[in-house]
């Protein structure tokens, strides 16, 4: 995908799923930080996005290397935010930049009230976090206009754009 990005004129940032555990392995690490080195001489960014049922013993070691990973312009987002496993400890040593709501939570946050408690508390918990928030799954006008009252950063989903094929 870096390959791909790097033939690219414009600007663009590529999200990988990562595993949490992978953040404890020097081998990746390094070819994270080669990557986004390549990716930011031609303006383009990275961003980790860990998935939420991924545990990690070593959090420690973690979190370490996420902050090296952030102090080189790496962006870390806790994908999927709210649908299993939440990785509010994560959120507590200081090292995600998103939360990436999951889709299951933005169906019904334009008709649900307890959806919309659940999204307005994500929110806050973004904002003191000072990381940016992340809909993903929005399909109708209705879901934008509630995300936009609510004060969600961004919105993904079918309602934008639908996926495409790239030739990698």
């Amino acid at each position: 995908a870096s390959d791909w990005v790097l033939r690219q004129s414009k600007p663009h940032r590529i999200s990988v799923n990562t595993h949490p555990q992978s953040l404890t392995q020097g081998r990746f690490i390094a070819q994270v930080l080669e990557t986004r080195q390549r990716l930011a001489e031609r303006g383009h960014s990275l961003c980790l996005e860990l998935i939420e049922y991924g545990r990690c013993d070593e959090k420690s070691l973690l979190v370490i290397n996420a902050q090296k990973l952030r102090k080189a312009g790496v962006l870390i987002a806790l994908d999927d935010f709210g649908s299993r496993i939440n990785c509010f400890d994560l959120c507590a040593a200081g090292i995600v930049d998103l939360l990436k709501i999951d889709l299951r939570l933005i169906d019904g946050v334009d008709r649900d009230p307890n959806q919309r408690a659940v999204i307005e508390s994500i929110l806050t918990l973004g904002r003191g976090l000072g990381a940016q928030v992340v809909a993903e799954g929005v399909e109708t006008a209705s879901q934008v206009a509630t995300l936009r009252e609510l004060g969600a950063d961004f919105a993904q989903g079918f309602y934008f754009h639908k996926p495409q094929q790239l030739d990698i």
